[in-house]
């Protein structure tokens, strides 16, 4: 399913999660509902060849930064193509986020 925004929690002090906390566990303070655009930045990869039983692979698992001060995902794509610092689409597949490269502009 093709998502417009991922919905997570914020506190003041920065920490950012796509979890449903009630409280901060940096700070303890109270977190308040948010959410960021389903698009970020890969900040890391690393690509499985052997995968359990049941997925298709061999497929990449990608650590991708939301916005500038959002949460860090992972996700996962069968794109070969991928570098740190694409830019990628989050859609969810099945309860698992799953991530495609944008189309250069």
């Amino acid at each position: 399913m093709s998502l417009a925004e991922i919905a997570g929690q914020r506190c003041r002090c920065g920490f950012a999660t796509v979890a449903q906390r009630r409280r901060c566990p940096r700070c303890g303070r109270p977190m308040h509902a948010t959410a960021w655009p389903a698009e970020g930045t890969v900040v890391s990869f690393t690509r499985l060849a052997v995968v359990p039983e049941g997925f298709a692979g061999p497929y990449n698992l990608v650590l991708v930064q939301l916005g500038k001060r959002g949460p860090k995902l992972l996700c996962w794509t069968q794109q070969e193509a991928l570098a740190i610092g694409d830019e990628v689409l989050l859609e969810e597949d099945d309860g698992r986020y799953r991530c495609t490269v944008k189309a250069p502009a």
